[in-house]
């Protein structure tokens, strides 16, 4: 899989993402708030991160929480980034 260029502060997310799904699980679903802090990105940096990754079609999005997820496409893409082809 040939991974996108993604600006710093999506590479950031991922990674963050990635993390959180190893971790957890595939449900893993983080709240945003705390999440910034998290991924080392401010507020600002985590709404552009966020929208550049809804954008690429990489995360779900839930504004009622709100939380993110990573879906099939931004798991592939994070492990590639990690250097993980496994999972």
């Amino acid at each position: 899989m040939t991974s996108p260029s993604l600006p710093p502060v999506e590479e950031k997310l991922l990674r963050c993402l990635l993390l959180f799904y190893r971790e957890v699980g595939p449900g893993a679903t983080p709240a945003l708030s705390g999440l910034g802090e998290e991924a080392g990105l401010e507020r600002h940096e985590l709404e552009e991160a966020v929208k550049g990754l809804r954008e690429k079609g990489l995360i779900e999005y839930w504004p009622l929480q709100p939380a993110v997820r990573l879906n099939a496409a931004g798991l592939r893409l994070a492990m590639a980034l990690d250097g993980d082809g496994k999972g």
